[in-house]
């Protein structure tokens, strides 16, 4: 019978030494996340400084069934918000361009010029395949900085992290948060903390957006 135990207890060593380890690692980037970026994320538009440049990250304008995805128009809403408040100066839309029915930085142009922001003063970037790809050729490749970057709030959480850590001047504004069942925002937790993990591994790889290339001016 102890043979057995002590077997039992081998056996459960390892998964829980697993468990312990991850638990850990997702402290230790959710600290490497907040504690830099917390100062700089705001709820409301009075508290983002004027002057800056926004950059709204991209996501897809419908999710399934050809329903809006309350993402997509939560950032929209919240990057008119600071437009119509005098914030920014001009708006970076970054995103995928995949395909040619599939193009998150025209989606999101189209609606910020229906919500009133003038076209002229919007730019796409549709090289933004990922956050840290927007992020880092806001200011490589499109010299925006001061920046506001516009998503929900733990993203922008992590957006804000990526920016301080490459140097950039950057401040956060949280968009609204969808109204979504208790599992589906399990589920985006779950992605969150692994966005967060492997954001973590970029700081440590020295990890660099897949595409630059010539600088682009932002309008006057």
């Amino acid at each position: 019978m102890k043979k057995l135990l002590r077997r039992l207890l081998k056996l459960c060593r390892i998964p829980c030494i697993a468990v312990l380890a991850l638990l850990t690692l997702v402290a230790v980037c959710e600290l490497r996340t907040e504690l830099p970026s917390a100062p700089y994320c705001h709820a409301q538009a009075q508290d983002c400084r004027a002057g800056s440049v926004g950059l709204v990250l991209g996501c897809s304008k419908y999710i399934a069934r050809g329903r809006l995805n309350y993402y997509f128009t939560g950032r929209i809403k919240a990057a008119a918000e600071l437009w119509r408040a005098g914030k920014l100066r001009c708006i970076i839309v970054s995103g995928d361009n995949r395909a040619a029915n599939y193009n998150e930085p025209r989606d999101m142009r189209n609606a910020l010029v229906a919500e009133g922001v003038p076209e002229d003063r919007i730019v796409c970037d549709y090289a933004g395949l990922r956050t840290l790809d927007s992020v880092v050729r806001a200011k490589q490749i499109f010299g925006a900085e001061p920046l506001t970057i516009i998503s929900q709030k733990e993203h922008v959480e992590r957006a804000v992290a990526i920016a301080r850590h490459h140097g950039i001047d950057a401040e956060g504004f949280e968009a609204s948060l969808p109204p979504i069942t208790r599992a589906s925002r399990l589920k985006q937790g779950i992605r969150e903390r692994a966005a967060r993990i492997a954001m973590v591994c970029d700081f440590i790889l020295g990890s660099q957006p897949k595409h630059l290339g010539d600088p682009v001016p932002l309008p006057e």
